[in-house]
């Protein structure tokens, strides 16, 4: 790819990687739909808050005007036991490990894509649908955002707070691994948007150069152990309010945020983590603000470091 991309790196303590979980739907009609019908208008939420985009993000009192629509597909992001102990009636399942890369090769690529769009399908997920994340209150919803935009899907959504604020809004609450229901009836078309991942010679050719940011989204003490060189740490929960449920920040309060690390509309940005699971979350947020020149370094740590020769900086400057 030859425009320069974000790098986020993103990094879960959270087990292996590779480990595909079983895909869950709820059975109630709404989730087995799969004919083509007209998109759920957007929701107002969060438009005060002064984002760019604030369809994207979805609040729980709107959710629960529209669950049962026939165009909308809720997918909840979270382990198999969590979503058995309680999800959003209608939901289908998937984890992070599933969605797993950490080789950004050409050909690696190629291969997660094809992939993608089968989970995608067994998901439910059709491109005429709006489709809500959520996750249980960690901000990872983020991750299964950006994989859909990065496969051309333009209407996905990410449910402000997560379970806890459904709950807080009175939201039903379903148990147990229900049965899987009806995928969709055909295979999900992926017309990746390259613009939005980040391959190893973007972000080599992003060292140095003053007009990308690199933005570590992993710990402080993870940042210091070791980074790319030249990135500034902005630990991805600096993006939402610390109490639960944890809402995004204001957008005002954001853009301050990254103008103190140089980064502003017209920034090219490349973010990361370990994973790319937490990197994910800044590259939505700086979506939401509108910033559009954003690549996820989805190998993130994980790939680079992985690399002898690559250039690694220690210490808590960049």
């Amino acid at each position: 790819m030859t425009r320069t991309m974000l790098l986020v790196w993103f990094v879960l303590g959270l087990g292996p990687w590779g480990v595909f979980i079983p895909v869950v739907q709820a059975t109630t009609g709404a989730e087995a739909t799969t004919s083509r019908v007209p998109r759920v208008a957007a929701t107002p939420a969060s438009a005060e808050a002064g984002y760019a985009h604030p369809e994207w993000l979805a609040d729980a009192v709107w959710l629960k005007q529209h669950l049962s629509d026939p165009a909308l597909q809720v997918v909840a992001l979270t382990p198999l036991d969590t979503f058995a102990a309680g999800h959003i009636p209608g939901a289908t399942q998937v984890d992070w490990p599933e969605l797993e890369i950490t080789d950004t090769s050409d050909a690696s690529l190629a291969a997660w894509r094809e992939t993608l769009a089968t989970t995608l399908m067994r998901l439910g997920v059709a491109p005429e649908q709006t489709v809500v994340i959520y996750d249980e209150g960690s901000l990872f919803a983020a991750r299964l955002w950006w994989i859909p935009r990065y496969l051309g899907h333009d209407d996905v959504r990410i449910l402000n707070g997560g379970l806890p604020a459904w709950q807080a809004a009175g939201g039903e609450i379903a148990t147990g691994a229900n049965a899987v229901g009806a995928a969709a009836s055909e295979p999900y078309p992926a017309t990746p948007d390259a613009g939005l991942l980040a391959q190893v010679p973007e972000v080599e050719a992003a060292l140095g150069d003053p007009s990308v940011v690199l933005i570590d989204t992993r710990t402080a003490e993870e940042y210091a152990a070791g980074h790319i060189p030249g990135a500034v740490n902005i630990q991805f929960t600096s993006n939402a309010l610390p109490e639960a449920p944890k809402v995004w920040k204001p957008a005002a309060e954001l853009r301050a945020l990254y103008a103190a690390a140089g980064v502003t509309s017209d920034t090219a940005v490349i973010p990361y983590c370990t994973t790319g699971v937490r990197s994910a979350v800044t590259a939505f947020t700086l979506a939401l603000l509108g910033y559009d020149t954003v690549a996820l370094f989805t190998g993130s740590w994980a790939e680079w470091s992985a690399n002898p020769d690559a250039p690694i900086t220690v210490g808590s400057a960049p």
